[in-house]
């Protein structure tokens, strides 16, 4: 069976929203760079259980395709594309097993049975003795906002994207998670499980956790589509967007402190709807006396978010994290910003608007 797509150039908003993968997969050990990330990410997307039906499906991409989804020049697609296609052709991922012992190893097998770039077309075809790990969603899945994914360009805060939507829905609640584990996660570790050559600094978990986690932590914070999706809370150690359990002085453990936005995300509001809610929230703030509760700063942060307030987002985003430590600062949210003086700009921005 070919899974073939059209070879008309297609908007990228026309790709598949969400990118399903399951538990295996995000919690495998792989080291992909940007590009290659996004091509198994572009395959990832498109597949469907049904797809392994009768035999091991192929999917293929036309340069246009490519060159608008991937934000590439169509003049360069295969130059910049060649290459990582090549490389993954021979690369491996590590699936957590469980041995005999009850101990947990890693099994590496190769992610494409076939993968080339020719003559404007990408084709790739998975390794069939993945299959159960590609399709397999009963140990559950994480849920990728394929644009998302694809618009993130840091290798190491695409990965952390990837694990930290494995927490995007209830009945998985996020963990404290070992520092090996994270480096395995992050592709540092061979399939000894011992650091890669060309990963030797971050033997010292001072570079680990700047590069991979606070650096993440930082880009993923600033990203115009991700800080949509979902908020990175403060520790009581006001550490940003995660926790850590030590020994002694070294970091053992580290837990992922986020929380999504899965009602009312910005891709379901308008403009009318936004200047509503700004104007209904703050109205109450101002007129009632009331504070808000957390769902409605988030509302309210992400009106704002839509209507490209940044600062006035963020500001009632710091009033969000406060919520977090159970000390509501929204008193200064309101002195900071003079919120009168707002209510009256926002009322005549939606005078005409009819409730």
């Amino acid at each position: 069976m070919t899974k073939q797509l059209s070879n008309k150039p297609i908007s990228r908003n026309n790709l598949p929203k969400h990118i399903k993968q399951g538990h295996k997969l995000v919690f495998s050990r792989k080291d992909l760079s940007q590009r290659e990330a996004d091509l198994f990410a572009l395959m990832m997307a498109q597949m469907k259980s049904g797809d392994w039906a009768n035999t091991t499906p192929q999917y293929t991409f036309t340069a246009s395709q490519l060159s608008e989804w991937l934000k590439i020049d169509s003049k360069h697609v295969g130059s910049i594309l060649s290459p990582a296609a090549e490389r993954l052709s021979s690369y491996k991922i590590g699936i957590k097993v469980e041995n005999e012992d009850g101990d947990e190893d890693f099994d590496y097998k190769p992610l494409f049975k076939r993968i080339r770039y020719k003559k404007g077309l990408l084709t790739m075809v998975p390794n069939d003795m993945l299959e159960s790990e590609y399709i397999e969603y009963r140990q559950g899945f994480a849920l990728i906002t394929t644009k998302t994914y694809l618009d993130i360009k840091q290798e190491y805060a695409k990965r952390l994207y990837e694990i930290l939507s494995r927490f995007k829905k209830d009945g998985y609640e996020m963990h404290f998670i070992k520092i090996e584990e994270l480096k395995g996660l992050f592709g540092l570790l061979d399939e000894k499980g011992k650091l890669k050559k060309n990963k030797a600094s971050f033997a010292n978990n001072g570079v680990f956790m700047k590069r991979c986690i606070r650096d993440s932590i930082e880009k993923l914070s600033n990203h115009p589509i991700a800080r949509k999706e979902f908020l990175f809370l403060n520790s009581e150690n006001n550490e940003v967007g995660y926790e850590l359990r030590t020994q002694g002085k070294k970091i053992s453990e580290i837990k992922f402190l986020v929380r999504w936005v899965d009602k009312g995300t910005v891709e379901e509001l308008n403009t009318h709807d936004a200047l509503k809610i700004v104007k209904e929230l703050i109205s109450k703030q101002v007129t009632s006396k009331q504070k808000l509760s957390p769902a409605e700063l988030t509302q309210l942060m992400l009106a704002y978010r839509y209507l490209g307030q940044d600062e006035e987002a963020d500001r009632v985003e710091k009033a969000l994290q406060a919520f977090q430590k159970s000390e509501p600062e929204f008193e200064e949210y309101e002195e900071e910003k003079g919120v009168k003086d707002e209510l009256a700009s926002i009322m005549q921005l939606t005078k005409d608007i009819e409730y």
